[in-house]
């Protein structure tokens, strides 16, 4: 009879064990509450961590079909993302990642700049396996795959340039005394207000906001050093695959001036202009949502 007992117990694990693989749980449990709660309750995700050769970057994952890949700005993390992570499924498998230094991922001493997060992120689709992705990248993650898409274009399907220049990006006057003396979170609380129309409600930004904690000054002193020195114009005439940029009418630093400056040197690029500022995935996510997905649908499958 015991051995009956542990066979029957054994039976109904492995059931058990299939049972859960047919659906991914929802592993994100400690992460701030507005992050699980900007994912439809019927929708699966995982928020994981990848292991880079002993860099380990955490994302959020969702949906299946063609992989879509988000990449954040300097005072975001990929908590601007979830909305949209799950959005396009069952065509696209929607993946947002945490840059090194910034949310969940790793900190190391050094290596905040838009030559290594583009690197990091080649690693990141050797480690899932994906050959080519579509890229979205908003702010400096607008110019980490502008440069991703020019080093290594057989590994990008289609790109969209959100609220991002082909030129530098200059966000703050004395970056070397971000740290000592001046408080990075303060300096990163201003840099994400100021983004936004004077008018925004507060609880508009308040999420990223609560995000400062997971960066520190080493991390955003030397990203926006590396955006302040960043350079592409006139390269980008080399990107050929489909492209969608998105730029807000109200936007002070990407302005709609240097959107066009950029598509003017892509072939075949398109262009939308929101009435926002600079993160027009937050003030107006209907619409974002949209756009994205009607140049989704346009692409080669």
């Amino acid at each position: 009879m015991p051995g009956a007992v542990v066979l029957l117990v054994m039976i109904v694990a492995a059931l058990s064990g299939c049972a859960r693989t047919d659906v991914p749980g929802r592993t994100n449990s400690a992460h701030p509450p507005q992050l699980s709660d900007s994912i439809p309750a019927g929708q699966p995700f995982q928020r994981h961590m990848v292991d880079l050769d002993g860099l380990h970057l955490s994302i959020l994952e969702a949906g299946t079909g063609d992989p879509i890949l988000f990449v954040h700005g300097v005072v975001t993390t990929s908590n601007i993302f979830p909305t949209y992570v799950s959005a396009y499924s069952p065509e696209f498998r929607g993946i947002a990642v945490d840059l090194r230094g910034y949310g969940d991922s790793d900190k190391p001493t050094t290596g905040f700049t838009i030559d290594q997060f583009s690197t990091d992120l080649i690693k990141l689709v050797d480690a899932l396996h994906i050959d080519k992705a579509v890229w979205v990248g908003v702010s400096m993650g607008g110019m980490v795959v502008q440069r991703l898409a020019l080093d290594h274009p057989e590994r990008v399907k289609a790109l969209v340039l959100v609220s991002t220049t082909d030129g530098p990006m200059r966000l703050d006057d004395n970056i070397p005394t971000i740290g000592a003396p001046r408080d990075y979170k303060a300096v990163s609380k201003g840099m994400i207000v100021e983004s936004f129309p004077q008018d925004t409600a507060s609880k508009t930004y308040q999420p990223m906001l609560d995000r400062i904690p997971t960066w520190n000054a080493t991390v955003i002193r030397e990203a926006l050093t590396s955006m302040s020195q960043f350079h592409v114009r006139g390269q980008l005439t080399r990107i050929t695959m489909p492209t969608l940029i998105m730029v807000g009418a109200k936007d002070g630093v990407a302005t709609p001036t240097i959107a066009k400056g950029m598509q003017a040197q892509i072939p075949g690029a398109q262009l939308a202009e929101f009435d926002t500022g600079h993160f027009m995935m937050v003030e107006d996510p209907e619409k974002f949502r949209m756009v994205l997905g009607d140049f989704l649908t346009q692409l080669p499958r």
